[in-house]
């Protein structure tokens, strides 16, 4: 069986830039990067030198900025991103490719945009906000292309061009 062979990388100053193992040379486990400050600026898990499992990466007030999950080095499952810890986006990912709801967030915290994917396209009802949080937009995808005109809402979210049945 191999060995973990633990490892630690340092810049000019011996201050530590990175945590790791490896096994017969790939990433294997945790992985810790740090900022020039000496905090955490991510942390992920690596298997058979791929990343998987949750990478977390940290701004510079140690809040999170992002937390994404991995399976064999694909994207897998929710991702979400934050400024200051607003939060900014969540996707969902299978096989690396968007397959799911992804929001976008306006700077209030409320979602300004909610989006279907699938297999990577746009795929479905896409809606887009106020800051108000009322329903501005909607557009219909089929396979990452439009499938008929958007819809405008007015100020209170009643569609103002439906189309007629």
């Amino acid at each position: 069986m191999a060995e973990i062979e633990e490892r630690v990388d340092r810049d000019e100053a011996g201050r530590v830039t990175r945590r790791y193992h490896l096994i017969d040379g790939q990433l294997e486990g945790e992985c810790a990067v740090y900022n020039a400050e000496g905090w955490i600026a991510q942390r992920s898990n690596f298997k058979e030198g791929l990343l998987d499992g949750e990478m977390t990466q940290y701004d510079a007030d140690g809040e999170i900025a992002a937390a994404m999950h991995y399976r064999a080095g694909k994207l897998e499952g929710e991702s979400r991103f934050f400024d200051r810890g607003r939060p900014q986006l969540s996707a969902q990912y299978r096989d690396g490719l968007p397959d799911g709801e992804t929001v976008v967030y306006g700077e209030n915290g409320k979602p300004s945009a909610k989006s279907q994917y699938a297999a990577g396209k746009l795929h479905g009802l896409s809606s887009w906000y106020r800051p108000d949080g009322t329903l501005l937009r909607t557009a219909k995808f089929v396979d990452g292309n439009p499938d008929g005109d958007p819809i405008e809402h007015d100020e209170r979210g009643r569609p103002k061009n439906a189309p007629r049945k």
